[in-house]
Formats: structure tokens, sequence, C-alpha cells
């Protein structure tokens, strides 16, 4: 099994300019990571800083914000991280689910899947 890269669109928080960035799908990340001056050549504001786990256990504050993405032809909100020099451009897991996608590893591409509910049907 292989790295799945794809390509997404990250835009403003309008929805209204976007540019195109590949990205690896990385199913242990909770947000998506976008380098830090692309965003804000978008415009996109830090809206907060949060703690985040690294790999190898140790912390470390990260600038968080909502915007605009296009994946596998739908467009959405999602939170993104404004990623540091150096660090890879990721694909997380909020919007890999808000888009419905799951991972075939063995293809490496992305795939259909179906929401998810926890509750049962009325009688």
């Amino acid at each position: 099994m292989g790295e799945v890269h794809v390509t997404i669109e990250v835009g403003d928080p309008r929805g209204e300019r976007f540019e195109p960035l590949e990205v690896m799908v990385d199913t242990g990340a909770t947000f998506t990571s976008v380098p830090a001056d692309l965003l804000r050549q978008l415009g996109v504001p830090v809206q907060e800083t949060v703690q985040s786990q690294l790999a190898d256990g140790s912390m470390d504050p990260i600038d968080v914000a909502d915007t605009m993405i296009r994946l596998a032809g739908k467009q959405f909100q999602t939170p993104v991280i404004f990623g540091k020099t150096g660090e890879p451009n990721l694909l997380g897991v909020i919007a890999l689910e808000r888009a419905l996608l799951g991972v075939d590893p063995v293809n490496g591409r992305l795939i259909p899947i179906v929401a998810l509910r926890m509750a049962n049907r009325p009688e």
C-alpha cells in the first residue's frame, strides 16, 4: 500500500477564488493542512490557535480557520491549518468525512462512502 495523493482546490472563505493544491491523504490527521502563504494570499484569516499533537507525541500550537475547498466535484467549508514551511500538504479526516469519501489504499484513490448514523428506525 502506498500514499494516496489528490488535487484539491483551496478557496477563500466566500468561495469566490480558488487555487489548486496537491495534497497527501492522511487519515491520521484531523485537519487539512494548507501552506500558510497560500491561505494568506486567499485572504483567509486565522480564527483560532489550538494545540496539536505531532506523530512523535510532542505538542505544537497551530493556527486554524474555516475556508472553502473543492474536492471530488463538491464544494464545502472545512477547517484548515496554516501549514508551516516544509510541512506536507495534507487532506485530513474532517474534509474526507464532509465530502463522504473514503480511502482505497490498494488502488491509490478516494472512493464514495455513505453517511453513517447511530439511530434506530422508529417502529
